[in-house]
């Protein structure tokens, strides 16, 4: 009878914790496979190489070659040609996905 009531309690605490791996798979599996950052171009200074991205209702500023991380693999930053910033780049896994716009 006690032995009945743990196994079911055992069972029971297994399948929560099955649940809730399957729910953090198909979580990460989303994030990193299907979904795509969203981002506007507010204003963007090429000369000093700086610019403002909104990104989930916040301004976020870009400096140069640095690569802002924006969760998953995606990532945005300055595109150059022979040190001249003429680019805003959507990247996923440190590679060109697409641009946001080529000055």
């Amino acid at each position: 009878m006690i032995l009945d009531k743990t196994k079911d309690a055992i069972i029971g605490v297994a399948a929560i914790i099955g649940s809730i791996t399957v729910i953090a798979g198909g979580y990460v599996f989303f994030k990193y496979n299907i979904w795509k950052p969203n981002i506007e171009l507010v204003s963007v200074d090429y000369n000093k190489g700086t610019a403002i991205i909104k990104f989930r209702g916040k301004e976020i500023t870009i400096y140069g070659d640095a690569t802002k991380l924006l969760g998953g693999d995606w990532g945005v930053r300055f595109g150059s040609n022979q040190d001249k910033y003429d680019r805003i780049e959507l990247v996923k896994k440190g590679m060109v996905y697409e641009y946001i716009q080529i000055g």
